[in-house]
């Protein structure tokens, strides 16, 4: 399968994975997201280079409560619907760089930021979705404190936050999707 199909298949299963409620599907959108956003070869890029597309993210902007945070962390902190723009909980939501979306921070556990990037890396690489191992770093370690205490909708820790990832990215690489079905190079 070529990149450009392989691009458009990926995005088909992580948009139904994005409305799962079952726990193994969404894990396993991190997979998707890894090989997307942050591979070696991430696969966006691979597909964008005959496009030339610029590639954004639409989020939220911090809130004043969300930089209240920041200026004084909590013990443990999750944006949750925050992160959505499509939320009632949207502020200031604006078209966000790649690097910009995966470095937008999440959650504050043990005493660390932890971003999208964070997220994708710890459910797709220590929780399971490509490999399933002990946490390796205090990043993956407070990914684990929070999933051992924090749960929403019946997921544990910040898997719930998956969805929305997904679902934003899904959204963002839209325009990058469509070019290459008007292109007919993937169907």
């Amino acid at each position: 399968m070529d990149a450009k199909r392989l691009f458009i298949h990926t995005l088909r299963d992580l948009e139904e994975r994005s409305l799962s409620t079952d726990e193994y599907t969404i894990l396993m959108s991190a997979a998707l997201l890894r090989k997307l956003l942050f591979d070696n070869l991430r696969l966006v890029d691979q597909v964008n280079r005959t496009h030339g597309l610029r590639i954004q993210f639409r989020i939220n902007g911090v809130s004043p409560f969300e930089h209240f945070h920041y200026d004084n962390p909590p013990i443990f902190y999750i944006i949750e619907d925050a992160f959505d723009p499509d939320s009632p909980f949207a502020f200031n939501p604006y078209e966000a760089t790649m690097d910009q979306f995966v470095n937008r921070r999440i959650m504050y556990s043990n005493d660390n930021w932890l971003t999208v990037r964070d997220a994708v890396n710890y459910f797709a690489n220590t929780a399971g979705a490509v490999h399933h191992g002990p946490a390796k770093n205090a990043r993956q370690q407070a990914m684990d404190a929070a999933a051992a205490f924090y749960g929403r909708h019946e997921l544990p820790g910040a898997l719930h936050q998956m969805k929305q990832i997904g679902r934003v990215t899904v959204e963002g690489l839209g325009p990058l999707r469509e070019a290459v079905l008007a292109s007919g190079e993937a169907s």
